[in-house]
């Protein structure tokens, strides 16, 4: 016998209403579902750069803006001593913005500018003369960028960039009979840096023996190998410039005299800040080993180019190696060692004291 239905056993149909209520009420949580995790979602945004990235960013806008005014005028066909400078501005322009890795791109939509009366001002067209100005204030932005920037070896690279910018603002000005503009890293009255006019900078990597220079610490992030190489760059490249000088006559045999003397003054300062100076482990030797054949003043100068780019490869070097902040020092040794280099004759390059970027060839002039 079956046991007989119970009342509360039995489910009660749903009323229709409600049946129909708590459908739209799934049908609604689940669309809501759906467009919270839309708007949880933000669109993408360009990241914000930081310090390393605005240093970066901002040499290779600078690079590729004297770029773009070299080629401009290079359409005109200046007069040949101008045009080789700024066929050489134009080319090293875009080398630095290769090397250091060109416009970023974060492959973000590029936002639609707002027409405004301001946008469709035309540029002046650039001159000579303002290239040179644009040589001299770019790199000064470089060196100070080089000396403050947290990444080592981005400062060496961008040191470098602004050592071939202050060779092309010299050879610029000389091509247009105009003075050298002062390119140097130096505290303005607010601590930051601040550029000059008319003379080329006191090398303070060439101190006079007694001052004040030979008691200064030396700069932060060196270590006494470090130091060392320092001292043996300028002895070794003092010695050469010595044995140079008495093979030589007239000027060139003054200018090697004179830039020997400041080798060896230079060498001293790093060795009593490494504490190596005349002790037994000043790495300074009494002689060097010089090629044959410098009899041939050809063969001389060669030696003095290649003893003064030595000196600029090691500051360059350990401007990588030195804290920010404290390679101001060392970047005015580049130049310096640099300067002196072209003045026996080294070939203007896009990298002074990277050899190893020596090889770059030169971009293809592209049609205007």
């Amino acid at each position: 016998m079956s046991a007989p239905d119970h009342p509360t056993s039995r489910r009660r149909p749903v009323p229709l209403r409600r049946a129909v209520t708590l459908v739209v009420v799934a049908a609604t949580a689940t669309l809501l579902t759906g467009c919270g995790l839309r708007l949880e979602t933000p669109p993408p945004v360009e990241p914000s750069p930081d310090a390393v990235e605005h240093v970066r960013g901002r040499t290779v806008d600078d690079a590729l803006g004297l770029a773009q005014d070299a080629r401009t005028l290079l359409d005109a066909a200046p007069a040949e001593p101008v045009a080789a400078v700024l066929a050489d501005v134009a080319a090293f322009g875009e080398l630095h913005a290769e090397q250091l890795g060109g416009v970023y791109d974060s492959g973000l939509p590029e936002p639609t500018p707002s027409a405004s009366p301001s946008s469709t001002t035309a540029s002046p067209a650039p001159t000579a003369e303002s290239v040179l100005a644009e040589l001299a204030e770019d790199a000064a932005t470089a060196l100070a960028d080089a000396d403050a920037v947290p990444d080592g070896p981005l400062a060496r690279l961008v040191g470098s960039v602004a050592t071939a910018r202050t060779d092309l603002a010299g050879r610029l000005a000389t091509a247009l009979g105009l003075p050298a503009p002062e390119i140097a890293l130096r505290a303005g009255v607010d601590g930051t840096p601040e550029g000059g006019a008319d003379q080329p900078p006191t090398p303070s990597a060439t101190p006079t023996p007694g001052s004040a220079a030979d008691e200064a610490p030396a700069p932060a992030g060196l270590d006494r190998a470090d130091l060392d190489a320092l001292t043996l760059a300028h002895d070794e490249a003092g010695y050469a410039l010595e044995v140079v000088a008495a093979k030589l006559e007239g000027d060139p045999r003054t200018l090697a005299r004179q830039t020997a003397a400041g080798h060896r003054d230079a060498a001293e300062r790093w060795a009593t800040s490494a504490g190596t100076a005349g002790q037994l482990d000043d790495p300074r030797r009494v002689a060097y080993a010089l090629p044959a054949g410098l009899d041939d003043p050809t063969v001389a100068a060669g030696v003095a180019r290649g003893a003064e780019s030595a000196v600029a490869d090691t500051y360059a070097t350990l401007v990588a190696s030195a804290d920010a902040g404290a390679r101001a020092e060392l970047l005015t040794g580049l130049a310096d060692a640099t300067r002196q280099a072209r003045a026996w004759g080294a070939t203007p390059v896009a990298f002074p004291g990277m050899p190893e970027l020596a090889a770059e060839p030169l971009p293809t002039p592209t049609a205007g």
